[in-house]
């Protein structure tokens, strides 16, 4: 029945391929139902009600993922508009935590409707081809360059490297030790190669364990957790007529922008790496996961937390071999289960994880091998790996690629008369609703 309804055979995998797959995607992303409580508890909020939740809501709406767009993507709550929530929004006192996630069901609302009628589908198809197959690249940069934040391989500030003197930091070089030994050791055997399968997942896994002996990883004095009573403290509490207010215009702009390019790269760099990108660089089933990612915002707000999104760790499973929405099943399992055993879920360290999202993020660059070199198409997309790598900002660096784009497009018309050079006028609308990014940020 699975392999009927996710098409497993003409995908050119398998039950167990995905089912590892999704677990190791969960593995990289698991850090976020500590991240997303830590930050909403200096919002105010119970960050026990504010764990289970967000593992409640990642766990559904990666499912609805799985069944309705069946892409191996997983949903999570997005970073940086979490923080904008709890440091910019609520610490400043411009509102409550209530009308902090009230402002995200209105702007999952706005983007369920402009999904239902189609915007966003037409500004993926008039984004410029380089740039779409390029975004891959890019979401590839931004996911090293966190990771070796994250590890400690280098300071915050990207001033020099990290103190290799901690323990932690220690425990990531070893990690990355065994995810470059693991993923490209292969074995010959009566004149057939084999290799480790599932090695990212294996490598999380070991370097926690080490990471115990090393006094880095702390055995947790319970692992089951069955109260769930505090759910109750975050979910429905968002005060959504307290967000119509002049002063929070600004901030729903934001948010709406920051919801609406981070899905569209995300997805469009997923699914080239999952080989879904057709010849011109677009994504068939892009609208099913736009409108996922809208309803999970919208639905997610409703329970207490911060904007639902297509995770970028997703590349995880992808290169485990997920190539469906098992795969998504699977990490959609481990986040119910987390629920009920988060006290072992969460000592995974960002040693064990950093590794991992640094390969992920060095394989997604192989997809530069399909793009333009001419030097007007690949001057945009430069402008945008560039933008990405210095500023750690994808969405800005794809805003800047596409506003590039239509202006290289607009001077060539300009000085040439060629009607074949002028951009389409999606296009130029997509580069004028873009730069908005450079004002409201």
């Amino acid at each position: 029945m699975l392999s009927d309804y996710f098409e497993l055979k003409k995908r050119g995998t398998n039950v167990k391929t995905e089912i590892v797959a999704g677990i190791t995607t969960f593995a990289t992303m698991s850090y976020i139902l500590v991240v997303q409580s830590s930050m909403m508890a200096d919002a105010g909020m119970n960050p026990k009600g504010v764990m289970i939740t967000t593992a409640l809501m990642s766990g559904i709406f990666t499912l609805v993922s799985a069944f309705y767009s069946k892409v191996p993507f997983a949903l999570a709550p997005g970073m940086g508009t979490n923080a904008i929530m709890a440091y910019s929004i609520v610490a400043t006192g411009q509102a409550t935590w209530q009308v902090g996630v009230g402002m995200f069901v209105v702007t999952g609302a706005i983007l369920a409707l402009l999904t239902l009628f189609k915007v966003r589908e037409d500004m993926v198809r008039v984004m410029p081809k380089n740039i779409k197959i390029g975004i891959g690249a890019a979401v590839g940069i931004f996911l090293a360059r966190m990771a070796v934040v994250n590890g400690g391989y280098v300071k915050e500030d990207f001033s020099g490297l990290g103190d290799f003197s901690q323990p932690a930091v220690q425990l990531a070089l070893i990690g990355l030790i065994i995810t470059l030994v693991l993923n490209f050791i292969r074995v010959d055997i009566n004149g057939k190669k084999y290799q480790v399968r599932g090695a990212y997942l294996i490598s999380i896994i070991l370097t926690t364990v080490i990471g115990i002996f090393m006094g880095v990883v702390k055995v947790p004095s319970s692992i089951v957790n069955f109260d769930l009573s505090s759910i109750g403290d975050v979910a429905f509490k968002a005060d959504v007529k307290g967000v119509f207010k002049f002063a929070n215009l600004p901030t729903l702009i934001f948010l709406l922008l920051s919801d609406f390019f981070s899905t569209m790269g995300t997805s469009l760099g997923l699914a080239g790496k999952a080989g879904m990108l057709d010849e011109d660089g677009n994504f068939e089933g892009i609208s099913r996961v736009f409108l996922t990612d809208a309803i999970g915002t919208s639905v997610g707000g409703i329970f207490g937390i911060t904007n639902l999104q297509t995770y970028v760790e997703s590349a995880a499973g992808i290169e485990a071999g997920g190539r469906t929405g098992l795969t998504a099943v699977s990490t959609a399992v481990m986040f119910l289960l987390s629920m009920f055993f988060s006290p072992l879920f969460l000592i995974i360290p960002n040693a064990a994880t950093a590794p991992v999202l640094i390969m992920i993020g060095a394989s997604m660059m192989e997809g530069l091998k399909d793009v333009d070199f001419t030097t007007l198409e690949w001057t945009p997309l430069a402008f945008m790996l560039l933008t990405t790598a210095f500023t750690g900002d994808f969405v800005l660096g794809v805003a800047l690629g596409v506003i590039v784009s239509a202006v290289i497009s607009v001077v060539q018309y300009v000085f040439t008369m060629d009607r074949s050079k002028m951009p389409e006028l999606g296009t130029l609308i997509m580069a004028l609703v873009m730069s908005i990014k450079f004002f409201v940020d």
